[in-house]
């Protein structure tokens, strides 16, 4: 799961946008057209999302009830055709909702696509986007349902009802690009919301708000949320078992699943705009875009987060847990962490160590192997590299 937090929206180039959302809301018309989202998305923008570069071409086909997106070079994957945790040769799929620009999908799909260049085609995987129309909403989630039941993996009850009335379902994701563009605060979710039991990688989001360059946050941004996604799926294709309490305790601890999410999404963003897998769009939004800087920021929120008055008794990184309020510092300072065990023992022990032997070993197990220590050792020696001065933390970046 990847939020990005709220930002005070300073300018307002997007009154169209926000004003065809109140007109849906108002419920004027019963298929409004999509919101004026389109209006917003710069003119340089436009087509270079699917360019071919040296990644596989994204195709992306806008429809009156959606937009549909995979690569030109390999199909769809059919009906009941499971390979959990092999390298796929069928195209990830994703759907967007018509009320979002085409130019969405094709951002959403051709970083997708690029870190599966950089990591392995792991599938099947499903990503659906959703914008704030409530009717684009509504069609999406027809889409989706009758697809579930297709493939016989949910009835059309259950899967209304999950969407709904149910957490992480499409109309929550909905509303929390609604009530973005209403409160003119930057607020974005994406996550993999399953399925093991359908044997896919399952992935939701919310108005990508970095694709549309609204509240200042840079497209940069949204493509290092969609590796960090796909990294998930990458950790989950490791772990065959289907009892949820079972993978959740071989994902590990907050800093070491989110962490390392975060800090190979960030690594590896900038492998691909190096090798061209995938295009850098920088514009002119004052975030920090380098690594090291991004890094930095993160050592600082997350010691911030740590020392509040809501981390009260919470003192490493290994209290950090998704039922505390503290979990965001588990995302920044897991991405030291990785950092900080990459360093020590190089960047290609994780996938190429850790994850292979995690499902035989467990997770203590696996992190014993790949790093010759065992966690309690690491947040040891990890407590006391947080107390160097910033000068030598900073030296072991990459």
């Amino acid at each position: 799961m990847q939020p990005v937090q709220s930002r005070k929206f300073s300018k307002f180039p997007l009154l169209l946008f926000a004003f065809g959302l109140i007109v849906s809301l108002a419920g004027c018309a019963q298929q409004p057209s999509p919101p004026q989202a389109k209006a917003v998305v710069k003119a340089s923008l436009n087509g270079i999302y699917c360019q071919d570069l040296k990644t596989q071409n994204c195709h992306c086909q806008k429809q009156a009830t959606h937009t549909y997106c995979r690569t030109e070079t390999a199909p769809a994957i059919p009906p009941f055709n499971e390979n959990w945790g092999a390298i796929s040769n069928y195209s990830p799929e994703v759907f967007c909702s018509y009320d979002l620009p085409v130019e969405v999908c094709e951002g959403a799909t051709s970083a997708l696509l690029a870190a599966t260049k950089q990591w392995g085609n792991y599938g099947p995987l499903e990503y659906w986007v959703l914008g704030t129309n409530p009717e684009a909403g509504k069609a999406l989630t027809e889409i989706n349902c009758n697809r579930r039941k297709t493939r016989l993996e949910q009835d059309i009850s259950s899967c209304l009802k999950k969407h709904l009335s149910g957490s992480h379902g499409f109309k929550d994701y909905r509303r929390i690009g609604a009530k973005a563009v209403e409160s003119g605060r930057a607020r974005h979710d994406a996550g993999r919301n399953g399925k093991r039991g359908w044997g896919i990688h399952y992935f939701t989001s919310s108005l990508p708000v970095g694709f549309l360059e609204m509240f200042r946050v840079p497209v940069t941004e949204e493509q290092k949320t969609i590796f960090h996604e796909y990294f998930h799926a990458v950790q989950h294709a490791h772990i065959h078992t289907q009892n949820r309490n079972k993978r959740d305790e071989l994902l590990g601890p907050v800093w070491f699943n989110e962490g390392g999410a975060e800090y190979m999404a960030q690594v590896t963003l900038g492998k691909s705009f190096k090798d061209r897998s995938l295009t850098e769009i920088k514009g002119n939004i004052p975030w920090p875009v380098l690594f090291r800087e991004k890094m930095e920021r993160k050592k600082k929120k997350g010691l911030s987060k740590l020392s509040s008055i809501r981390c009260i008794g919470l003192n490493t990184i290994q209290d950090l847990t998704k039922r505390n309020p503290c979990m965001g510092a588990g995302y920044d300072l897991g991405a030291w962490a990785h950092a900080y065990l990459a360093h020590k023992h190089g960047s290609e022990v994780l996938l190429e160590t850790f994850y292979p032997n995690l499902e035989e070993l467990g997770w203590e197990g696996a992190f014993v192997k790949t790093y010759g220590m065992t966690s309690e050792e690491f947040y040891a020696e990890f407590e006391q590299f947080l107390e160097l001065p910033n000068s030598q933390q900073m030296a072991i970046l990459p």
